[in-house]
């Protein structure tokens, strides 16, 4: 039976820090300048974005620690996710675009972000998208064909807005750097977006 590993992205060290299931230290593996955003393929394989040249994301094993491929990308990139063998993230100047993870040249942009909006994460559920917007401290809920469908705006909690994941009951989670005292008893209680 595979045992299931927790990874986080450190990005002053450019490294992948791995822990088993329980929490226990298990490895940690040099990556490319800047890392920011990790997703699973599966069991071994995980993919993460940076935002320093060469613009790229890395696809690796994490089991023998081995980098298997290198995306190309046109600028910085930050959140991504996994749906169905094609990686969803957000490219600085793009927006949230699509590839598909054994054929990297077929990029395309599912929703249009014209400017310099740096750190904004994405998940995905179902048949929608989420995206976190530092820049607007927002977050929007898109459908994959990239209409938007909703926006939550509360400026005290999301000040300084970075990932968002998704639970398996549609509850959206987004962290944010930035929370006052009384903004997260408030996040307590507001932690779904139902769109």
């Amino acid at each position: 039976m595979e045992s299931r590993k927790i990874v986080f992205v450190d990005n002053i060290n450019n490294r992948l820090i791995i822990f088993n299931e329980y929490g226990l230290f298990d490895c940690e593996k040099p990556v490319s300048r800047h890392p920011v955003d990790v997703t699973c393929i599966d069991a071994n394989t995980i993919v993460v974005t940076h935002n320093a040249e060469p613009y790229h994301i890395e696809i690796i094993n994490i089991r023998n620690k081995k980098m298997v491929k290198m995306i190309k990308t046109s600028y910085f990139c930050y959140g991504i996710t996994n749906y169905s063998g094609r990686l969803i993230y957000y490219e600085t100047g793009s927006g949230i675009q699509t590839v598909d993870i054994t054929d990297e040249s077929s990029v395309t942009t599912v929703v249009k972000v014209e400017g310099e909006h740096h750190w904004n994460y994405v998940t995905k559920s179902k048949d929608k998208i989420y995206r976190t917007d530092q820049h607007s401290r927002t977050a929007k809920c898109y459908k994959v064909t990239g209409r938007k469908n909703c926006e939550y705006k509360n400026k005290s909690m999301l000040s300084s807005t970075y990932g968002v994941t998704i639970d398996n009951d549609s509850n959206v989670y987004v962290a944010s750097r930035e929370i006052t005292v009384s903004s997260y008893f408030q996040l307590m209680f507001s932690t779904s977006v139902v769109c």
